[in-house]
């Protein structure tokens, strides 16, 4: 190789790169949905451990972040509901001191 026929470092990549870079492979949320519920068996649910796990992606680690934080929510109390049982108890309890 000469001196011209040098690569030009702005060309020059690795497989790894195209693969962290595309996320070629980084599953569908659903996937990550499935896996995080326990609803993955066989080499799926081994590929993402490995991924998730071994491999770190960062993409599919901050959307397992998101999807964890999803069901947070919908285990919380809804407003409406933590409303209606302060007004419940409120109501009680001015109802014993006026007796």
């Amino acid at each position: 190789m000469t001196e011209n026929d040098a690569i030009d470092p702005k060309l020059a990549f690795t497989v790894a790169t195209v693969w962290r870079e595309e996320r070629i492979s980084c599953p569908h949320p659903h996937l990550l949905q499935s896996w995080l519920q326990g609803g993955l068996q066989g080499g799926a649910r081994d590929f993402l451990a490995f991924h998730l796990q071994d491999s770190k992606c960062p993409y599919c680690n901050a959307v397992l972040d998101d999807l964890r934080a999803q069901e947070d929510l919908a285990k919380a109390p809804k407003l409406e509901d933590l409303r209606d049982r302060l007004l419940r108890s409120t109501v009680a309890a001015l109802r014993k001191t006026r007796a």
